[in-house]
């Protein structure tokens, strides 16, 4: 068979990538954390109330991230109220709601998928996955949703692959993948994610680089990087969209990373970039779940120091005043109002009932008061938690 097109044009698609450990032991670093936050994440309990919220916060996040990049202008709000309260933008925005629609279909596709033992990483699979994100949108007449392109495709400064090897490519990056995430029950669970996290940001890199569809390219990869995270049964679906959030939140890095992987052969240096973001961002989850678990952690110590008190109608307005407050300094003229619960509770009492309340908590040493403001002391159930444990609130501001 005579040589292909791509090899003297595209020289970096080798399917074929070394990770040495003595030369990059910072990236086995960032893996180990990584593999360590999500196997703390997993096991984290949560009510299912504050998990479905959570859920819905990051599902907004990974589909805003994957669109965003790609010059989608909504909001995170907007695109909140799009998937769970019907929000239907005028005509002239219409666009980029479908592009979240889309993309939110490919997402929770692959939830389901991973509830039923995972996605099958296939050529049809990735080929549905681009019909799926252009799906209901205008497209250049070139471009067929979910086939391969016939046009040689030019990006910014970057050539695609030859169209004529781009389906001998694509069978080669599926064929990479189920090589990278080949393992069974008897390999160690680190070594399955750091197989998984490779097969993941490599098949994202290699996609973007032979461009294999007319358009929505960096939208399929991204999603095609989700599904393999989430095949691996180790990260769990709360943070299976983080690396899209981080490649948005530096969109300039990003697209320098993904030239310097072909220009300079630094793919070492896009997974190490990807990494870090994907360690941050876990960070910052389990930061979020951390916050979730103290509050029912207050509320269920507040009912408790509560029974001992006596059953009067004030101790249940002083409860209820106690868990209306949230993390952080309230102003003390915004009580009344703070819920309908407690609004209801004070009307047509006195300012000065108010103040006792505020007194009787602060007595009880179960909020901190200055002059102005009032805040629940939830530092009491931070006892493991560095510089928290010995310090009030406004200590740590």
């Amino acid at each position: 068979m005579d040589e292909r097109d791509y090899v003297d044009s595209h020289p970096w698609l080798t399917f074929a990538y070394r990770l040495d450990f003595d030369t990059n032991a910072q990236l086995w670093a960032r893996l180990g954390e990584a593999f360590s936050k999500c196997q703390h994440l997993t096991g984290s309990p949560l009510t299912p109330a504050v998990a479905q919220e959570l859920g819905a916060v990051y599902l907004a996040k990974g589909a805003l991230a994957t669109t965003a990049i790609e010059g989608n202008t909504l909001s995170e709000q907007e695109v909140s109220e799009i998937i769970y309260d019907g929000r239907v933008l005028p005509p002239s925005r219409r666009y980029l709601q479908q592009e979240i629609e889309n993309v939110v279909a490919a997402l929770r596709a692959i939830d389901e998928d991973s509830r039923h033992g995972g996605t099958i990483i296939t050529v049809d699979w990735i080929k549905q996955q681009n019909r799926q994100v252009l799906a209901g949108l205008e497209t250049d007449e070139h471009v067929v949703p979910g086939e391969f392109t016939t046009a040689n495709l030019v990006v910014g400064n970057y050539r695609g692959a030859p169209p004529q090897d781009v389906s001998y490519l694509m069978d080669r990056l599926v064929a990479w993948i189920a090589q990278l995430t080949e393992g069974n029950d008897t390999q160690p669970a680190n070594i399955r994610f750091f197989g998984a996290f490779l097969a993941a940001t490599l098949s994202h890199l290699y996609l973007a680089w032979i461009h294999p569809f007319g358009d929505g390219n960096g939208r399929t990869a991204r999603l095609l990087e989700c599904a393999i995270l989430t095949n691996c049964g180790l990260v769990p679906w709360l943070s299976a969209n983080l690396l899209s959030d981080h490649y948005n939140r530096t969109r300039s890095e990003y697209y320098r990373r993904l030239s310097n992987a072909s220009r300079r052969g630094d793919v070492t240096g896009f997974i190490c970039y990807a990494a870090q973001g994907f360690v941050d961002l876990l960070r910052e989850q389990i930061e979020l779940v951390q916050r979730q678990q103290l509050r029912v952690s207050w509320i269920n110590f507040v009912y408790q120091r509560f029974q001992t008190l006596p059953n009067t109608e004030a101790t249940a307005r002083q409860r209820t005043l106690l868990l209306s407050l949230q993390d952080g300094p309230t102003p003390l003229n915004t009580i009344r109002m703070l819920t309908p619960e407690l609004a209801a509770q004070y009307a047509g009492r006195s300012d000065k009932t108010v103040t006792r309340d505020v007194n009787r908590l602060q007595s009880l040493g179960l909020v901190l008061l200055d002059r102005h403001t009032i805040e629940p002391a939830i530092m009491l159930m931070a006892a493991f938690i560095p510089g928290r444990a010995n310090s009030s609130p406004r200590d740590r501001r």
